[in-house]
């Protein structure tokens, strides 16, 4: 199999997509090959696009083809980056995904070029779009295979040790914050949080471990709260809440379905709309009393929820077919 890894244009929010690919690579079954130029590739992209548009015929494709095709190509996108599987997808024999930030705007775009390059296999990180897409694409099998984490990039201290009280990292939950940042300031407790939208808290990866690892309560909510516009009503895992347990922080916030369902229990604790003042002070004041729940969050994450547990599952499925 040969993994396609991106080498132009880069950028931090990638790092979840280096991980995965990272775990692919040190599978001795798995060589890989660099993605054309952005550029060239989304240019290729919407001339394929154009033509798809205005005709059904493939000798677009046809015409693209080369002598020697790659017998199974894999790529790992975030969103619907479609350009970084051109030209390979066009040519190529058996063509796998997997796909982050499957949001339903983006439904359309990804079942469109499922069907037109003939994708065998996809993996979403959600396991409602799994379903969505899986009924809008009679000649690709669709899987869920959660996001994951890579367990050795990460960290944890003693409780003594964590100086930070309260985390909220990326994308607020407006209501929640407004609610608690007052009760906090008032009783001391040192809380870290976006201070304006876009606003970066820890500035470099190790700043960001670190500062997870120090931290004693970690708040995770899905997008499909925080962020509905984007998210619509697709409530699902992602790396924070694994990022967070691996740090053995607290997990305060909204455990969504999927995850209860692939941990066997809530590993979260669930926000108290009614009192979550002195909700947060309370667990706070009373660390002790949820320390084995840390621990089991840390140890089921280890077990069964690294990157490599993941790859584990698409190997299989991508073998079998």
């Amino acid at each position: 199999m040969k993994l396609i890894r991106q080498k132009y244009n880069y950028h931090v929010s990638l790092d979840t997509v280096k991980e995965l690919e990272d775990v692919i690579l040190s599978d001795n079954k798995v060589c890989y090959v660099y993605e054309i130029h952005k550029k060239i590739s989304k240019t290729l992209l919407y001339a394929i696009n154009f033509v798809a548009k205005r005709s059904r015929k493939t000798k677009i494709v046809e015409d693209l083809k080369e002598e020697k095709s790659i017998k199974n190509i894999f790529a790992v996108l975030m969103g619907p980056d479609f350009s970084k599987c051109l030209p390979y997808y066009l040519f190529s024999g058996n063509k796998s995904l997997y796909i982050f930030d499957a949001w339903p705007k983006n439904h359309q775009i990804i079942i469109n070029f499922l069907n037109f390059f003939k994708v065998k296999n996809v993996f979403f990180t959600s396991s409602q779009a799994t379903e969505i897409i899986q009924s809008k694409v009679p000649n690709t099998a669709c899987f869920w295979v959660p996001e994951g984490v890579f367990s050795a990039s990460y960290k944890s201290l003693e409780y003594q040790d964590k100086t930070i009280d309260v985390l909220a990292l990326g994308r607020r939950f407006n209501k929640y914050h407004e609610q608690i940042v007052g009760c906090l300031k008032e009783n001391d407790k040192r809380y870290l949080y976006e201070k304006k939208k876009g606003a970066i808290i820890f500035p470099s990866r190790a700043s960001f471990i670190e500062g997870l690892a120090k931290s004693k309560i970690s708040i995770c909510v899905p997008s499909s709260i925080t962020h509905p516009e984007r998210s619509g009503d697709i409530e699902t895992i992602t790396q924070r809440y694994l990022q967070s347990m691996l740090s053995k922080c607290i997990i305060l916030g909204h455990a969504p379905k999927e995850m209860i369902a692939l941990f066997g229990y809530n590993p979260v604790i669930e926000i108290d709309d009614k009192n979550p003042e002195n909700q947060v002070i309370s667990i706070l004041n009373n660390y002790n009393d949820y320390h084995a729940l840390v621990e089991k969050n840390y140890e089921t994450v280890l077990k069964h929820h690294t990157w490599q547990n993941r790859w584990e599952l698409i190997k299989k499925v991508v073998n079998t077919n």
